[in-house]
């Protein structure tokens, strides 16, 4: 009788329940861009090299990428102010060192984003959270064998966490548009090579990323 007595308060409180308590559960697609502004070790002056335990001996440069686009991808989950996104973004950057090697690099970026959103569910609304990813930064020319005197590509590979802050304002239910401020630190610690396949660097390389973002979702 106690159980019962105590079951009745409870569910009337749950059906009256305000809808801040109430797990409203929503998926999007966003598209966009990236504008991507890098410094660190990626500076267009420095060499290094491989692992001593590479098979062949050789050098590989650091050029500079100073700025380029990132198209990106994000396939979302929404609960309330809360949102997880798995992401997918791919450049194309110029990039130039002082050993006048030079060329369109390829960037691409798997990862992971959770983001809390205030002023939830307003159709304006402020988020901030934190974000892991997968990076690699491939240049078709980049390696130096010590005895072939040959160049071939160098695949930078490594992973990296970065913080967001972000601007949403939904026109309907299910379409809105996102600016977004993200800070990223790239570490980078292994490089791929024709000549020497995959190997840990002997120093590992530090790339700080700015980006600003621009994103349509479509929510459902």
């Amino acid at each position: 009788m106690f159980r019962l007595k105590f079951l009745i308060p409870l569910l009337a409180s749950l059906a009256y329940a305000d809808i801040d308590d109430i797990w409203i559960r929503k998926h999007a697609f966003a598209a966009g861009v990236d504008f991507a502004f890098t410094k660190g070790n990626l500076n267009g002056r420095s060499k290094i090299n491989s692992s001593e335990k590479s098979k062949y001996e050789e050098t590989v440069i650091l050029p500079k990428v100073p700025f380029f686009i990132v198209y990106a991808f994000d396939a979302r989950a929404l609960a309330n102010a809360h949102s997880i996104a798995f992401n997918f973004g791919l450049g194309f950057p110029d990039y130039e060192h002082k050993s006048e090697q030079s060329g369109d690099a390829r960037y691409l970026r798997l990862g992971i984003e959770y983001q809390y959103h205030f002023f939830w569910p307003e159709p304006f609304r402020i988020g901030t959270g934190l974000g892991y990813a997968f990076s690699s930064m491939r240049f078709p020319e980049a390696s130096f064998g010590a005895e072939s005197k040959k160049w071939s590509y160098a695949n930078f590979t490594g992973n990296g966490g970065h913080a967001v802050i972000s601007a949403q304002y939904y026109f309907t239910e299910n379409f809105a548009v996102e600016s977004a401020i993200r800070c990223r630190f790239l570490y980078l610690n292994r490089v791929a090579t024709e000549l020497n396949d995959v190997s840990r660097l002997s120093s590992a390389v530090w790339q700080g990323v700015g980006e600003l973002g621009l994103r349509g979702m479509f929510v459902f």
